[in-house]
Parts: structure tokens; sequence; C-alpha cells
């Protein structure tokens, strides 16, 4: 069961650590995506992340909070699925995802799940050590302790970064998660927060609430809203606070992370959809 859950720390949604200690709950107001990048004769980003709607797959997420933080057997189960699944997208990524990710995707581990661990705990050996069956590695899903975490979104993040992350170019991929504007004016932390907004508003009792009221009325008080930024301030530059005000951002906390909330539930909890929901969120701030 330890090792199950190690494993599963994959998941982490679409979106990964939860922000919490929020002081104004002011939301931002999200920018479309910015231009696709476009190198030579290759299919844009946009295009590349398209693919993921051609993955054949009936999984859901399991809604964040809607465990029981006592319900162990649920929570296995939960876990235990996203591993399965976890297994099922990089085989068909071995076929579908980008020419630079093939080399480092491993051999088919069904029944040996277990063997995903360091990929879905964000591990430092995946810059220097193939995964196994793989010709080279992988490298890291994100360059942060933050996102990647042991609870249901945390696992629900890492899973929808794998996604891309097997979409996408190297050059691509690594643009999106460590010298994107919003990465580079965020100094680099990283908060991904994967979670069913709509539901939680009455949420109590034995499920966990973590969210900050302001955040939860953001997604309620606006039906079409898929993802939300929250910005720090405190501790920026005044260029850099400049730039997430008008990219969207909201700048509220000293903790120096920028947060992208998504609601799972707006997104049917479909992985791929959320994946690309985060695609979007990554790239809304732009220079």
């Amino acid at each position: 069961m330890i090792a199950r859950r190690r494993v599963l720390a994959i998941a982490g949604a679409a979106a990964v650590g939860l922000l919490t200690g929020c002081g104004d709950d002011t939301p931002a107001a999200p920018l479309g995506p910015g231009p696709s990048p476009v190198t030579g004769g290759t299919p844009a980003a946009d295009d590349l992340v398209a693919r993921l709607d051609t993955y054949p797959s009936a999984y859901r997420f399991t809604p964040a909070g809607s465990i029981a933080y006592d319900d162990e057997p649920a929570r296995a189960r939960a876990y235990v699925a996203m591993r399965t699944e976890a297994v099922a997208l990089l085989n068909w990524a071995r076929t579908n995802g980008h020419p630079d990710i093939v080399p480092a995707l491993p051999s088919d581990l069904a029944g040996q799940e277990y063997l995903l661990d360091s990929l879905v705990s964000n591990s430092d050996t995946l810059d220097s050590q193939p995964l196994f069956g793989a010709k080279a590695p992988i490298g890291r899903l994100i360059p942060d302790d933050e996102t990647i975490s042991s609870d249901l979104q945390g696992m629900q993040s890492a899973f929808s970064l794998i996604m891309l992350k097997t979409v996408l170019s190297k050059a691509d991929y690594a643009r999106l998660v460590t010298t994107s504007p919003l990465v580079t004016a965020a100094a680099g932390k990283n908060i991904i927060s994967i979670y069913p907004y709509e539901d939680s508003k009455n949420k109590k009792g034995d499920v966990y609430v973590t969210l900050s009221s302001g955040i939860i009325a953001a997604f309620v008080k606006d039906p079409g809203l898929r993802w939300l930024i929250m910005n720090p301030g405190q501790g920026m530059s005044e260029a850099d606070q400049k730039r997430l005000v008008e990219g969207g951002g909201t700048l509220f906390t000293e903790e120096g992370y920028r947060s992208i909330y998504i609601d799972s539930g707006r997104a049917q909890n479909k992985p791929a959809t959320i994946a690309r929901t985060l695609y979007d969120a990554l790239r809304s701030v732009r220079p």
C-alpha cells in the first residue's frame, strides 16, 4: 500500500499543491492563450496539445475534496485507478507522443506500476536516470518541490503535466514550465490546484475545504470560468508586479508563489481537457 501511494503521487491534475492562507480574495481576470510558438515546419504547440483529444480513454479524475480525510479505502482506489491510467497514457504516447519524448518513455509497465514512482513524485533522478525500459532520461515534470504532492490534487496536477510533456517538444515544454513570463515573474515557484469549485462551496464536515471563499466565489459567479490565476506581489520587483497585474494576476500574498486554480468539474474531470486548460493558464501572462 505504501508503494502504491508513493507511485500515485502522479496525477497531480491538471493542476498540485494548494495555496492557502490567502489574504485578498479579489479574483484575477484570466487571459486567453498566447500565440503558439512554431519552429520551422513543425506543428504549432497548440496543435500538438490538441493531440490529447485523440487519447482514447473513459478515465476521469476523482473530484478532489470528494473523499473524506479518513476514508482510506476510497482514497486508495482513486490512487490505484490513476496509477493504472498513467501506464495506459505512456503506452499511448510511445506511438502518439512527440518524437523528442519517445526515447524517454518506459516500456509497458502494466502490473509493475510502482516503477513509475520517480516520475509521479517528480524525483530529481528524472534528470539523469532513464525510466525502466527507456533509452533516455525524461526530465523532471516541473522544477519546484511544491506542485507535485501526494494528495489527490497534487497527483492530478502531475498527471496533467505528464500529458503535456508527452505531446510537446522538449523546448516548448521547458519554456512552459521554466521560462514562460508567468513562471519568471513568479520567481519560478509553481503552485497548480485542480479542484471542483462549484461542488466545493457546500462541502463541510469530514471533507477538506481548504479553498479561500473568494476563490470559490469567483468560479461560482462566472459560469464560464475554467481557470483562475492568483499571483504574489510582495517581495517582487515593481516591474514584475506590473507585468502580473497587466497579465490578469491579482497580487495578494507574501509567499512568493503564483497559483493556478483549475475547475475540474467544468472540465468534466477529463484529464485531457484539464491538461489543455492548464496549458492555456501557464501561458496566460505574456511580455
